[in-house]
């Protein structure tokens, strides 16, 4: 009876150390899941409408470089050109359900969601960039990127692309007389549209895509951009005449979504913000700067350029003064009279 006692005692402890075997031991090594995951880096995807070689693209690796750094790699940048993940406006509506992180997104768009955005697409509202960068840095700017709160984004600062200027085949427009009847491709935004018709002009809203080959087959006469745009599309190799006009100055705004951005610790929001200012201070020295570089290489490939006098651009400005009071009243009366005295400040 002894021998069958202490034979059961015996079965039982082995069998109660095999169940507290059965499991391993936590692991200690760097790829322990605990560790990893309260150590791994948060992914900040960043969708970019340009190509690599634009100087959009450039700022925005010195804001990754900035925000890598200053996080101590807490977040890492992923930078994707050339609407890899999607056009600025479907990346904007997907930017709460995490397609990307951040998007320096065309003002134009962020109007179909923000009304107060479409002001920026007013004809005739600045005469050099230097008030651009005034404006759009103090008071006003902040009062429209505080706007973007009320959707669920968060507004970080605005991107300079350039003044729009004319191009076409018919002639030189030295006053806006010379606008009379000339097809100008634009793009899709009814204040553009009105404002061409508001000079006398017809316009023609058209994919980018398609631009060289109907100004190539005289389809249209003519087209509106930047300077540097407008050389790196090639577009002066099939027009004849560049007016610098400047009707109206190009921004994209860098926005992030509202909650992810809210995720982040202090010292990770500063970091983005301060990334946002190094690259939106490049982005006004290199649009400057290629605007020139472009604007001197078309002269140098035969490019006919004229330069407005004042009294012909007040002409251009009287033309569409009631498109810019109306829309912009119709839009935010207070925020508009708030950008007029900003801007005149500024002059």
């Amino acid at each position: 009876m002894k021998k069958i006692i202490a034979l059961i005692l015996s079965l039982s402890m082995t069998l109660s150390l095999t169940a507290c075997g059965g499991s391993p031991a936590p692991s200690t090594s760097s790829g322990d899941t605990f560790t990893s995951t309260n150590t791994q880096a948060k992914t900040m995807k960043v969708s970019i409408g340009v190509p690599e070689s634009h100087f959009e693209y450039v700022a925005c690796e010195k804001m990754k470089e900035h925000i890598e750094t200053s996080t101590n790699g807490s977040i890492k940048v992923e930078l994707y050109a050339s609407n890899q993940i999607g056009n600025d406006q479907e990346v904007f509506e997907g930017l709460s359900l995490g397609v990307a992180q951040m998007l320096p997104c065309g003002s134009d768009i962020i109007g179909n969601f923000c009304p107060e955005y479409s002001l920026l697409s007013l004809p005739y509202l600045f005469d050099d960039i230097e008030q651009v960068d005034e404006v759009m840095t103090g008071e006003f700017g902040q009062a429209l990127l505080d706007k973007l709160d009320e959707l669920g984004y968060v507004g970080l600062g605005f991107g300079d692309f350039g003044f729009r200027h004319v191009t076409n085949n018919i002639r030189p427009i030295e006053t806006v007389e010379d606008m009379k009847g000339l097809k100008i491709r634009t793009m899709t935004v009814p204040i553009h549209l009105e404002m061409f018709e508001a000079m006398g002009a017809n316009p023609t809203p058209m994919n980018s895509s398609e631009v060289f080959s109907a100004l190539q087959q005289g389809v249209v006469d003519g087209q509106e951009n930047p300077c540097s745009n407008i050389y790196s599309n090639k577009y002066h190799e099939v027009q004849k005449y560049l007016t610098l006009d400047g009707h109206v100055f190009t921004f994209v705004t860098f926005v992030c979504a509202k909650d992810w951005f809210e995720s982040l610790s202090e010292v990770e929001q500063t970091a983005i913000r301060e990334g946002v200012d190094i690259a939106t201070e490049y982005m006004s020295q290199a649009c400057t700067a290629e605007d020139e570089t472009a604007l001197e290489a078309m002269i140098a490939e035969g490019l006919q350029v004229t330069e407005l006098t004042e009294e012909a651009k007040d002409g251009f400005r009287d033309a569409v003064a009631d498109v810019r009071d109306r829309n912009g009243n119709a839009i935010n009366p207070e925020m508009y009279q708030q950008m007029m005295q900003a801007i005149e400040a500024a002059a």
